[in-house]
């Protein structure tokens, strides 16, 4: 094999490998929006569990007051720390249909 058609092989395969290797991986979670929430208790719940207020990758809070989706329709919940667990399970339950 002549050195150009070598190394045109070797750059094809490099440049394949890379492609791939940029790609986001299964376990990256995808973006969260407020429209993904049907109320603003669920997203801000979400935005709590998810680091925020001090780490909102999603960007649920717009004027970083601490409160996510203020505009999503009520049951609404503008508490800076998750609510007891017995709430939570609530809210699962509630959210799973049963």
């Amino acid at each position: 094999m002549r050195p150009t058609v070598r190394m045109l092989i070797v750059t094809a395969a490099a440049l394949t490998v890379l492609s791939i290797a940029s790609l986001p991986s299964g376990a990256v979670a995808r973006d969260k929006d407020c429209s993904d929430f049907n109320t603003q208790r669920a997203a801000q719940l979400f935005f709590l569990r998810h680091g925020g207020p001090r780490y909102d990758p999603d960007r649920l809070d717009g004027d970083d007051d601490g409160v996510a989706c203020e505009d999503n329709p009520c049951p609404c919940y503008y508490g800076r720390h998750l609510p007891r667990s017995a709430s939570l399970d609530a809210d699962r339950r509630r959210a799973a249909g049963a």
